[in-house]
């Protein structure tokens, strides 16, 4: 970060900006194919869990104060208190007076007589251990007899010692060893260590995570009350302890059962332009089902900003968007789900770039008039494009009234079409293209183009007969969505996204139904309820219970459709290989490309991860796989983007998304082949670990996959030493 120059800001030399526009392209008839682009001047050139804190690892040393008025010839001191700190920090002063403006900047190196200095992982797991180096340094000669003290709070405990003392004969260093261990919830662990001597103290305070080794799982019960009958529960919760969560959902329109697919979307933990804007559309129409309290309002907007300031990293120079951050090759199906998300953002008041919006409609107008027809699924891609336009009030009638003419439109592009006419205002020609009637969308999946399935199709349809005012025409197609939704099945992002949205608006329009009911939680009073929003959804407290009772009572006229809906990461060890479709293994072995044993290792050892992966399948190419590596926490991934000192060479990979304590790659592969990646990896810490399952997976097809179990492993102190 550089000092402030504002003299540069202010004074700097700016080009002269001149545009261009002309109308050709705008009156050279409906179909004119080609004839409008050779006409044309110019050109166009080509979200870990919100919803719980973090901790505050590596907290950075900033303040700011100011501003200060100086008169002449005056001098002023100013103190500030800042965390303890062992190294340099820059002092920058920025100074302004009329027209006049200056800068300077100092830097200053921080030591105390005596300091301290722990080392543990970023992260750590549950039912681990781990020793715990402490470096204590006497920086001056009078630093003779130090006792060094530790205190933890959160899912972390020492084990044995908690106190040590160190004498120095002069200036120098020493280093002693404190063992931890963590419980079997998940949570912020916070580590204090405290050095004394000679009138001298210091201290250091780490905060780090204890995250769960495995991904949740979730259970929904389900059930249907009639006016004055009762649904009544009893099941032991699912998951480790402090992973779980409970929330009851009541509906009395149709079982939506939004908070099991909302899950799934907002902690999906792939981060493609596809999935991040799949978590965060839903959360804009939220408010269109449930009453939400003021901390849940806040935190959905959180995530839909979050959502926004990401999508800058997927925009090509070209305005459309790409499959993954700093590609310059856009998506089409991708940016017409993003831009479609950014304008209902904006709309809903979000502040969204202008020039993110302007930049993706130069891209949409360009790629929509250099369309030529193709398979269906081009059709769709131009159809959602024209939508998004016309959404986006900037519709193009004359490429609309181009793709009109082709016959045998897919239904949900013909709906999108109409769509598109409606919000032009041309209202004949949309009720001429979406004629009410039987509406046939078969059963497919697709892993790439469009992401799309016919769930999706339908929601897409259902959203248009909303968008067009003929919400009436939509409750078979309504409840179809809500059957599919409401069976135990996977869907992928796009189509759980997809869902959801069109069923927020459908029942948005319907008019209120009012609820009235009380439940009775783990033996309490009854809570009554009365609520006129489409669906109730209220978090059940979990405490320290390992079962739990729920009955809901229905006191109204109406009947209700409940669910209980229960999350919990399993133990570790608990989980089970298993493979469709896909084969995966995984090897490691030293720098000289001889195996070793991960169970047992040296501290300090380097070593790789190799995982091959096969596509044993007989559906062809598998476009966008996800290979998911969580490694132990006493391991280091060695980044060879920063230390390109690798002895393998790995498959071709579309991305890699490399993090504190995993590694997500992702690829395509096609029917018979195979892939191998490599991790680069340090035994960093001594202690017992858990090494997850290794897991890869098609993320449009849950079926396509393959897990390789976890296991305990240890890093051991060498013969050789080691800190």
């Amino acid at each position: 970060f550089k000092t402030p120059d504002p003299w540069s800001s202010f004074y700097k030399t700016v080009a002269l900006g001149v545009k261009t526009w002309d109308l050709f392209d705008l009156i050279c008839g409906a179909s004119g194919g080609k004839l409008e682009k050779l006409l044309a001047v110019g050109g166009d050139g080509d979200l870990e869990d919100q919803a719980r804190n973090t901790a505050r690892r590596f907290p950075p040393l900033v303040r700011f104060l100011g501003p200060f008025t100086l008169e002449a010839g005056e001098k002023k001191t100013h103190e500030m208190e800042i965390p303890i700190t062992v190294g340099s920090v820059r002092i920058m002063l920025v100074a302004a007076h009329g027209k006049s403006f200056g800068s300077a900047e100092k830097a200053v190196f921080l030591r105390k007589p005596l300091m301290v200095a722990g080392a543990l992982p970023r992260v750590l797991g549950p039912r681990e251990e781990i020793a715990f180096p402490i470096t204590v340094f006497a920086m001056e000669p009078k630093i003779k007899d130090v006792t060094v003290r530790i205190r933890t709070e959160g899912p972390i405990r020492t084990v044995g010692e908690t106190e040590r003392k160190v004498t120095f004969s002069g200036t120098g260093d020493q280093t002693v060893d404190l063992k931890l261990a963590t419980s079997a919830e998940p949570g912020i662990a916070r580590v204090h260590v405290l050095a004394s001597g000679n009138g001298e103290t210091a201290e250091e305070n780490t905060e780090l995570d204890v995250r769960p080794s495995s991904l949740p799982v979730t259970q929904v019960l389900s059930g249907e009350i009639a006016k004055g009958a009762s649904f009544e529960k009893n099941t032991p919760l699912i998951g480790s302890p402090g992973t779980n969560t409970a929330t009851l959902e009541v509906s009395a329109v149709m079982p939506l059962d939004i908070g099991r697919h909302l899950e799934f979307l907002i902690h999906y933990p792939h981060g493609c332009i596809e999935q991040t804007t799949s978590a965060a559309f839903p959360q804009l129409y939220l408010g269109k089902l449930i009453r939400l309290p003021a901390k849940k309002q806040d935190e959905i907007q959180k995530n839909v900003q979050a959502a926004i300031a990401k999508m800058s990293s997927f925009q090509a120079y070209s305005g459309g968007f790409a499959y993954w951050p700093g590609e310059d090759n856009p998506d089409e199906w991708a940016s017409n789900y993003a831009g479609h998300f950014l304008v209902e953002a904006e709309k809903a008041g979000y502040l969204v770039p202008p020039q993110m919006l302007a930049q993706w409609k130069k891209y949409q107008k360009a790629m929509a008039r250099s369309w030529m027809t193709g398979p269906p699924g081009a059709a769709m891609i131009q159809a959602y494009r024209l939508f998004t336009l016309a959404l986006a009030k900037d519709p193009d009638l004359a490429t609309t009234n181009r793709l009109r003419e082709m016959t045998d439109l897919p239904a949900a592009a013909k709906w999108n079409l109409a769509a598109a006419y409606y919000m032009a205002g041309q209202k004949e020609a949309a009720y001429q293209l979406a004629v009410p009637g039987n509406i046939e969308i078969k059963p497919y999946r697709e892993l790439a183009l469009t992401y799309g399935s016919d769930i999706r199709d339908k929601a897409m349809v259902l959203q248009a007969m909303c968008l067009m005012d003929r919400s009436g025409e939509g409750k078979a197609l309504a409840k179809e969505i809500v059957d599919s939704l409401s069976r135990a099945n996977w869907y992928s992002t796009q189509t759980d996204a997809y869902a959801l949205m069109a069923l927020a608006r459908y029942s948005g329009a319907l008019s209120p139904t009012l609820m009235q009911f009380s439940y009775s939680w783990n033996a309490a009073s009854p809570i009554k309820v009365s609520e006129s929003s489409p669906l109730a959804q209220i978090p059940l407290a979990i405490g320290k219970q390992t079962s739990l009772k729920l009955v809901v009572k229905n006191g109204g006229p109406t009947t209700l459709y409940p669910r209980l809906i229960l999350t919990g990461a399993p133990a570790p060890g608990m989980e089970k290989a298993s493979a469709s479709g896909m084969a995966l293994s995984v090897e490691f072995m030293d720098s000289d490309l001889k195996a070793v044993n991960p169970e047992n290792l040296d501290q300090g050892t380097d070593f790789i991860a190799k995982v091959t992966v096969q596509n044993t399948g007989r559906q062809g190419a598998y476009e966008q796989v996800a290979l998911s590596e969580i490694f132990p926490s006493g391991w280091e991934i060695r980044n060879l983007r920063m230390d390109p000192s690798s002895v393998f060479e790995n498959s071709p990979l579309d991305y890699q998304d490399i993090r504190d304590d995993r590694v997500y790659t992702y690829f395509k592969i096609g029917q018979g082949e195979s892939r191998t990646y490599a991790v680069m990896l340090n035994a960093g810490y001594r202690g017992k670990f858990y090494l997850p399952l290794f897991k890869v997976e098609a993320m449009y097809d849950s079926t396509i996959h393959a897990e390789v179990a976890g296991k305990w492993v240890q890093v051991v102190k060498s013969a050789q030493g080691g800190r």
